[in-house]
């Protein structure tokens, strides 16, 4: 049902491929079709984790088709970036932990992308750039100027964004745009083996931890404790909260439903 992208599903892990190689770049069609497969993965039961990549060894994503986001706003311009914050925030809110595993150029509204997912692999040949300034034009879709600084702080974030040096992936992980950098022949298994350990984990659990940091920066300490307080009501009453401890005691793996 989808020329962009791929969906498929492996047991509790979902992967969302971008598909318009060799770069994959993003256009209207591809950010409408990211929204409605994020809106299945939700409403799939099944899934508990979900993994974002890129098809072909060159590029995650190497940003938006410069083509359509340079058309006029009533024929791609504001729509496209409307859509692009959109996606960053349904990304970052998403109920569900979200596995980026990112191979060769990640660019523009690539970063966008890879840097709101919760975990965030990288391959050896990984390459990350936010050079807006040079090309004349900002960052948008409400990432680097808008949630970078509280990704990696404040002069981390302006070296990245003022400098618009290309990233390796080693850079990137001491920055912490990336949790982790492995072969790239390794990120494929690498990232299912992290979306697996993600789905083993009690959903409520997980999705607390989310809105909690989120929270946080967006809306401050007072308002992150409260929601903290919230959420550990309904937790610790849960099935999930008894079927956890009893697991522990028992031994044995805990069998989480989401209740």
């Amino acid at each position: 049902m989808f020329t962009t992208l791929v969906l498929s599903h492996s047991g509790r892990v979902s992967q969302i491929a971008l598909s318009r190689p060799p770069l994959n770049l993003l256009t209207a069609e591809m950010l409408g079709e990211l929204h409605a497969a994020f809106d299945l993965v939700r409403s799939r039961a099944e899934t508990r984790s979900v993994i974002l990549t890129g098809s072909g060894p060159r590029a995650f994503c190497a940003g938006a088709d410069l083509n359509e986001e340079s058309r006029p706003r009533d024929e791609g311009g504001r729509g496209l970036r409307d859509a692009g914050r959109r996606l960053v925030e349904e990304i970052e809110t998403f109920p569900k932990p979200i596995v980026a595993a990112i191979r060769g150029w990640c660019i523009g509204g690539g970063t966008g992308l890879a840097w709101a997912c919760d975990i965030r692999l990288a391959g050896t040949s990984a390459k990350f750039r936010a050079g807006d300034a040079y090309l004349g034009i900002i960052p948008t879709w409400s990432l680097g100027m808008v949630r970078l600084v509280h990704y990696i702080g404040r002069n981390r974030a302006l070296d990245v964004l003022l400098l618009g040096d290309d990233i390796n992936a080693e850079r990137a992980a001491e920055l912490g745009l990336v949790s982790l950098v492995v072969p790239d022949d390794q990120v494929d298994g690498e990232a299912r083996r992290v979306a697996e350990r993600l789905a083993s984990g009690a959903p409520l659990a997980l999705q607390a931890i989310k809105e909690g940091v989120r929270c946080q920066y967006r809306e401050g300490v007072d308002q992150a404790a409260e929601l903290e307080e919230h959420w550990a009501r309904r937790i610790l009453s849960s099935h999930d909260a008894r079927e956890g401890i009893q697991a522990f005691r028992d031994r044995r793996a805990p069998q989480f439903r989401g209740e």
